[in-house]
């Protein structure tokens, strides 16, 4: 148990968080009023554009997640809760359906029959919601530090400290921070700049491995999980293991307030080359972003938030403060057409997808990240996808608990 003193520490840095925000509105979302149910002859047409086999793999990752889970763990979706049995009699129900049936108009008819649909509300309430990418990287690394590889990935070091406020106090429930102990108290975990420049983490042996691009392991931290190509030629995963619990700070939105970028032509590769062609601005620029992820070697991956690996195109990351972990959905926006290594054009799309993971940048209700694999057609599109669509989420009907 902490001493009382770092504990109104903890409350006095959570107080000077929340008040340090911009001014919260007038009825903030929460998980009950993140959703609402769908009238019947309202639904969407839930035609999907890809292959039937890549959702089946999806949803029994999903399911793998929830058996893991006691049965009665419960789950909002909006105004009602769902038990986690539920949510995988509901996963299962689906997969029957879409077998027997195949995608089309009888599936949507027997959903219609036999599930309720609850809509995302959106940003502002109005059901639109921003879809941006994310990929897999590959990054040229060793596991042992020689040139050009000098650039470290770091394993969770052991001095830091999670802490869930809602243990002290029932007004902060919810509410978790990262920091370190420095004698009696408890302080802010170290930044960007103090780990990789100022090298606060240095003699610790916690690197696992050492890469030779210090832009491409920042945009690997973004990422969440990645490969490394090693000298032989092997391939090693990496995933997340933790973070610094510093806000994570948008280097993009930051490049245009400086007039580096302009909004209209902003996009992950711009990022890249614009940092490439002005090496000397590079650390102060990825020092912006405060937030630092460490990292572990995985046997399989990518693994998305609830530990299950992510299928491209199927997996999203939604705020899992308000939508249920390992979910089926139902998204519709528009995506990029690749053709000889470019994107050629936009195009409407629509598919269910399963809620596998999160992200530092993506919160509230008007935000999802679409996984979009490895490679350079995935980076191509994750870096330039940012549209706006909806999200819908099917569950079986019957069972939701009382509140």
């Amino acid at each position: 148990m902490f001493p009382r003193n770092i504990i109104m520490a903890i409350l006095v840095v959570a107080g000077l968080t929340i008040a340090g925000c911009a001014a919260p509105p007038l009825k903030p979302v929460t998980s009950q009023t993140a959703m609402v149910r769908v009238e019947t002859n309202r639904w969407p047409d839930l035609t999907d554009d890809l292959d039937p086999e890549s959702l089946i793999r999806a949803i029994d990752q999903s399911r793998t997640y929830l058996r893991r889970l006691p049965p009665d763990s419960g789950f909002r979706y909006g105004p009602d809760v769902y038990t986690a049995a539920h949510l995988s009699a509901s996963l299962e129900k689906f997969a029957s359906l879409l077998q027997i049936l195949g995608p089309g108009p009888d599936l949507k008819k027997a959903l219609a029959r036999d599930f309720v649909l609850y809509q995302s509300v959106g940003e502002h309430g109005r059901g639109e919601v921003l879809f941006t990418g994310y990929y897999e990287p590959e990054l040229r690394g060793s596991l042992i530090r020689q040139d050009p590889f000098i650039w470290p990935l770091y394993a969770r070091p052991d001095d830091l400290i999670d802490v869930n406020l809602g243990d002290f106090s029932s007004e902060l429930a919810g509410v978790q921070i990262r920091g370190r102990l420095e004698g009696r108290r408890l302080l802010p975990y170290y930044t960007r700049r103090e780990i990789d420049r100022e090298k606060a983490l240095t003699g610790q042996g916690l690197e696992l491995a050492w890469v030779d691009d210090p832009v491409a392991l920042f945009f690997l931290h973004i990422q969440g999980s990645g490969r490394l190509r090693l000298p032989d030629g092997q391939l090693a995963n990496i995933g997340y293991a933790a973070s610094n619990g510093r806000p994570y700070r948008s280097l993009g939105r930051r490049m245009i307030e400086m007039g580096l970028l302009d909004r209209e032509g902003m996009s992950m590769p711009a990022i890249k080359d614009w940092l490439a062609a002005h090496p000397d601005r590079t650390p102060e620029l990825l020092d912006y972003n405060e937030s630092y992820v460490f990292f572990r070697f995985l046997e399989n991956g990518p693994l998305g938030n609830i530990s299950v690996p992510l299928t491209p195109g199927r997996s999203v990351a939604l705020d899992h403060r308000l939508f249920p972990k390992g979910a089926l959905a139902w998204i519709e926006s528009r995506k990029p057409l690749i053709e000889s290594g470019r994107i050629s054009k936009w195009l409407d799309f629509s598919r269910f997808v399963l809620v596998q993971d999160t992200g530092g940048a993506i919160k509230g209700p008007g935000r999802l990240d679409l996984f979009w694999g490895h490679g350079q057609e995935a980076e191509t599109a994750a870096g330039r996808m940012k549209e706006t669509g909806r999200v819908f989420f099917p569950v079986l009907k019957t069972g939701p608990a009382a509140d």
